[in-house]
Protein backbone atom coordinates (compact mmCIF):
# COMPACT_ATOMS: atom_id res chain seq x y z
CA UNK A 1 0.00 0.00 0.00
CA UNK A 2 2.87 2.37 0.77
CA UNK A 3 4.16 2.09 -2.81
CA UNK A 4 0.73 2.98 -4.18
CA UNK A 5 0.32 5.95 -1.83
CA UNK A 6 3.61 7.40 -3.10
CA UNK A 7 2.41 7.46 -6.71
CA UNK A 8 -1.33 7.96 -6.08
CA UNK A 9 -1.77 10.30 -3.12
CA UNK A 10 -5.01 9.67 -1.23
CA UNK A 11 -7.41 12.52 -0.52
CA UNK A 12 -6.91 14.51 2.67
CA UNK A 13 -10.49 13.73 3.66
CA UNK A 14 -11.51 10.37 2.20
CA UNK A 15 -15.25 9.89 1.86
CA UNK A 16 -17.29 6.96 3.21
CA UNK A 17 -14.47 4.73 4.47
CA UNK A 18 -16.52 2.62 6.88
CA UNK A 19 -15.71 1.56 10.41
CA UNK A 20 -15.08 -1.88 11.87
CA UNK A 21 -18.78 -2.45 12.60
CA UNK A 22 -19.84 -1.38 9.10
CA UNK A 23 -17.25 -3.67 7.51
CA UNK A 24 -18.50 -6.56 9.64
CA UNK A 25 -22.10 -5.91 8.59
CA UNK A 26 -21.08 -5.68 4.94
CA UNK A 27 -19.12 -8.95 5.03
CA UNK A 28 -22.12 -10.61 6.68
CA UNK A 29 -24.43 -9.48 3.88
CA UNK A 30 -21.91 -10.40 1.18
CA UNK A 31 -21.23 -13.79 2.75
CA UNK A 32 -17.45 -13.48 2.63
CA UNK A 33 -14.59 -11.29 3.68
CA UNK A 34 -12.68 -9.44 0.98
CA UNK A 35 -8.94 -9.04 0.42
CA UNK A 36 -7.19 -7.07 3.14
CA UNK A 37 -5.67 -4.65 0.65
CA UNK A 38 -9.13 -3.75 -0.69
CA UNK A 39 -10.29 -2.88 2.83
CA UNK A 40 -7.13 -0.81 3.42
CA UNK A 41 -7.62 0.90 0.06
CA UNK A 42 -11.18 1.96 0.92
CA UNK A 43 -10.11 3.04 4.41
CA UNK A 44 -7.29 5.14 2.89
CA UNK A 45 -8.89 6.52 -0.28
CA UNK A 46 -12.62 6.31 0.40
CA UNK A 47 -15.14 6.62 -2.41
CA UNK A 48 -13.90 7.53 -5.86
CA UNK A 49 -11.91 6.50 -8.85
CA UNK A 50 -8.63 6.77 -10.68
CA UNK A 51 -8.30 9.41 -13.40
CA UNK A 52 -12.09 9.73 -13.63
CA UNK A 53 -12.00 6.39 -15.44
CA UNK A 54 -11.52 3.39 -13.12
CA UNK A 55 -14.16 3.36 -10.37
CA UNK A 56 -13.69 1.32 -7.22
CA UNK A 57 -16.85 -0.16 -5.72
CA UNK A 58 -17.45 0.70 -2.08
CA UNK A 59 -19.99 -0.67 0.39
CA UNK A 60 -20.69 2.56 2.26
CA UNK A 61 -22.54 4.74 -0.25
CA UNK A 62 -25.99 4.56 -1.77
CA UNK A 63 -24.98 5.94 -5.17
CA UNK A 64 -25.86 3.28 -7.73
CA UNK A 65 -22.67 3.87 -9.72
CA UNK A 66 -20.27 2.87 -6.96
CA UNK A 67 -22.38 1.10 -4.32
CA UNK A 68 -20.77 -2.31 -3.94
CA UNK A 69 -23.85 -4.48 -3.41
CA UNK A 70 -26.00 -2.73 -6.00
CA UNK A 71 -23.35 -2.64 -8.69
CA UNK A 72 -22.27 -6.21 -7.85
CA UNK A 73 -25.79 -7.45 -8.48
CA UNK A 74 -26.00 -5.54 -11.76
CA UNK A 75 -22.60 -6.77 -12.96
CA UNK A 76 -23.30 -10.37 -11.94
CA UNK A 77 -26.71 -10.42 -13.66
CA UNK A 78 -25.19 -8.98 -16.82
CA UNK A 79 -22.36 -11.52 -16.72
CA UNK A 80 -24.80 -14.42 -16.22
CA UNK A 81 -26.84 -13.27 -19.24
CA UNK A 82 -23.70 -12.96 -21.36
CA UNK A 83 -22.58 -16.42 -20.23
CA UNK A 84 -25.95 -17.90 -21.24
CA UNK A 85 -25.72 -16.30 -24.68
CA UNK A 86 -22.00 -16.85 -25.27
CA UNK A 87 -20.74 -19.64 -22.99
CA UNK A 88 -17.62 -20.07 -25.09
CA UNK A 89 -16.41 -16.59 -24.02
CA UNK A 90 -17.70 -16.35 -20.46
CA UNK A 91 -16.09 -19.32 -18.77
CA UNK A 92 -16.07 -18.20 -15.14
CA UNK A 93 -18.74 -19.00 -12.61
CA UNK A 94 -20.00 -16.20 -10.41
CA UNK A 95 -19.71 -15.84 -6.66
CA UNK A 96 -20.88 -17.56 -4.44
CA UNK A 97 -19.95 -20.55 -6.62
CA UNK A 98 -16.56 -21.92 -5.68
CA UNK A 99 -13.94 -20.07 -7.70
CA UNK A 100 -16.58 -17.64 -8.95
CA UNK A 101 -15.84 -14.06 -9.91
CA UNK A 102 -16.76 -11.16 -7.64
CA UNK A 103 -16.55 -7.53 -8.86
CA UNK A 104 -14.51 -4.74 -7.30
CA UNK A 105 -14.30 -2.07 -10.02
CA UNK A 106 -15.32 -1.02 -13.52
CA UNK A 107 -14.22 1.54 -16.10
CA UNK A 108 -16.08 4.26 -17.97
CA UNK A 109 -15.66 2.08 -21.07
CA UNK A 110 -17.57 -0.75 -19.41
CA UNK A 111 -14.59 -2.99 -18.64
CA UNK A 112 -15.20 -4.97 -15.47
CA UNK A 113 -12.68 -5.94 -12.80
CA UNK A 114 -13.25 -8.98 -10.63
CA UNK A 115 -11.60 -11.15 -8.06
CA UNK A 116 -11.39 -14.85 -8.84
CA UNK A 117 -12.61 -16.21 -5.50
CA UNK A 118 -10.41 -19.27 -5.40
CA UNK A 119 -8.80 -19.85 -1.99
CA UNK A 120 -8.60 -17.29 0.80
CA UNK A 121 -9.45 -13.65 -0.05
CA UNK A 122 -5.83 -12.48 0.16
CA UNK A 123 -4.93 -15.14 -2.45
CA UNK A 124 -7.55 -14.10 -5.02
CA UNK A 125 -6.40 -13.23 -8.53
CA UNK A 126 -7.62 -10.31 -10.62
CA UNK A 127 -9.77 -10.90 -13.71
CA UNK A 128 -10.49 -8.08 -16.18
CA UNK A 129 -13.27 -8.50 -18.73
CA UNK A 130 -12.96 -6.22 -21.72
CA UNK A 131 -16.19 -4.49 -22.76
CA UNK A 132 -15.45 -4.27 -26.48
CA UNK A 133 -14.63 -7.92 -27.01
CA UNK A 134 -15.01 -11.31 -25.34
CA UNK A 135 -11.43 -11.10 -24.06
CA UNK A 136 -10.57 -11.44 -20.41
CA UNK A 137 -7.25 -11.24 -18.63
CA UNK A 138 -6.19 -12.89 -15.38
CA UNK A 139 -3.42 -11.54 -13.16
CA UNK A 140 -1.85 -13.22 -10.14
CA UNK A 141 -1.74 -9.92 -8.28
CA UNK A 142 -3.52 -8.32 -5.36
CA UNK A 143 -5.80 -5.39 -6.11
CA UNK A 144 -3.30 -2.83 -4.81
CA UNK A 145 -0.38 -4.43 -6.67
CA UNK A 146 -2.48 -4.53 -9.85
CA UNK A 147 -3.29 -0.81 -9.50
CA UNK A 148 0.34 0.02 -8.74
CA UNK A 149 1.61 -1.84 -11.79
CA UNK A 150 -1.07 -0.31 -14.04
CA UNK A 151 -0.28 3.23 -12.84
CA UNK A 152 3.50 2.76 -13.16
CA UNK A 153 2.94 1.08 -16.53
CA UNK A 154 4.84 -2.02 -15.42
CA UNK A 155 1.69 -3.84 -16.48
CA UNK A 156 -0.26 -3.07 -19.63
CA UNK A 157 -3.82 -4.37 -19.59
CA UNK A 158 -5.09 -4.61 -23.15
CA UNK A 159 -8.64 -3.92 -21.96
CA UNK A 160 -7.70 -0.34 -21.05
CA UNK A 161 -7.24 2.49 -23.57
CA UNK A 162 -3.80 3.85 -24.37
CA UNK A 163 -4.47 7.11 -22.50
CA UNK A 164 -5.09 5.31 -19.20
CA UNK A 165 -3.50 5.85 -16.87
CA UNK A 166 -2.54 9.47 -17.44
CA UNK A 167 1.02 10.64 -16.87
CA UNK A 168 -0.14 12.37 -13.68
CA UNK A 169 -2.56 9.84 -12.28
CA UNK A 170 -4.95 11.12 -9.64
CA UNK A 171 -7.51 9.65 -7.30
CA UNK A 172 -10.78 11.51 -7.69
CA UNK A 173 -12.63 11.55 -4.39
CA UNK A 174 -16.40 11.50 -4.74
CA UNK A 175 -18.69 12.68 -1.97
CA UNK A 176 -21.92 10.82 -2.61
CA UNK A 177 -24.60 9.50 -0.29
Amino acid sequence: MDKLIKILPPPKFPQKTGDKEQWGEFFGILGTGLPTDYVKFIETYGTGGIDNFLWILTPFVNDENVNYLGRQKEMMNSYIQSKKSFPQYYKHNVYPSSGGILPWAYTDNGDELYWLTDGKPDEWKIVVYESRSPENYTYSLTMVEFLYQIITKELICNAFPDDFPSDETTFVSVNVE
